[in-house]
């Protein structure tokens, strides 16, 4: 294949090739290593196999995540490696599936990350970007519910309008009517 198509199918990463391997099971002979649970040591962490490839791009991005994380316990060091993949996988969902909630929790275990030794300043922007294209839909909504409510009073408005626009021709139209009728009383009065 030719190297131009490679990159534009996204098998390339910084002159890197990447290759994701499916395996179709035709027939378990010993379950031993079947359930997914087989572990890899990745730049000194413990991941299951299901997590080699998100691992392996994230080392290739940003080779320099895990220089300044220095805890020797593997099951502090694994758990801190999954709540990195989690994180990542929260910040990549569109910023309108994300609640609250997640962007509050994805703060403080940037927060966690960051104290314990790993460099994520392109995490910490991306955070930010996520933030603010979240407030700006918040705000683009709360922009057409604003404008729907004036709409409504407008259209509101119009009929109190019209409602008393008639009452009013129509009280004109009595005070008219008396001022004749007075005007003919006397005019009545005024002849005999």
């Amino acid at each position: 294949m030719p190297l131009k198509k490679l990159q534009e199918k996204g098998f390339l990463e910084k002159n890197k090739l990447i290759v994701k391997v499916e395996v179709k099971v035709v027939e378990v002979v010993d379950q031993g290593d079947a359930t997914g649970n087989v572990i890899f040591d990745y730049n000194g962490f413990q991941i299951l196999s299901s997590q080699v490839i998100s691992v392996s791009r994230l080392f290739m991005k940003h080779p320099d995540v895990a220089v300044n994380f220095r805890l020797s316990n593997q099951l502090v060091k694994t758990t801190y490696m999954n709540i990195l993949l989690g994180l990542i996988e929260t910040l990549n969902k569109p910023p309108r599936s994300i609640s609250e909630t997640e962007l509050g929790n994805a703060r403080s275990d940037l927060i966690d990350l960051t104290q314990a030794g790993f460099k994520l300043d392109w995490l910490k922007k991306k955070l930010n970007e996520v933030s603010l294209e979240r407030k700006k839909n918040a705000d683009g909504i709360r922009f057409q519910e604003l404008e729907e409510q004036i709409k409504n009073l407008k259209a509101e408005l119009n009929k109190e309008k019209v409602k008393y626009a008639a009452k009013f021709l129509s009280l004109e139209q009595t005070v008219s009517d008396l001022k004749d009728e007075m005007n003919k009383k006397r005019n009545t009065i005024s002849l005999s």
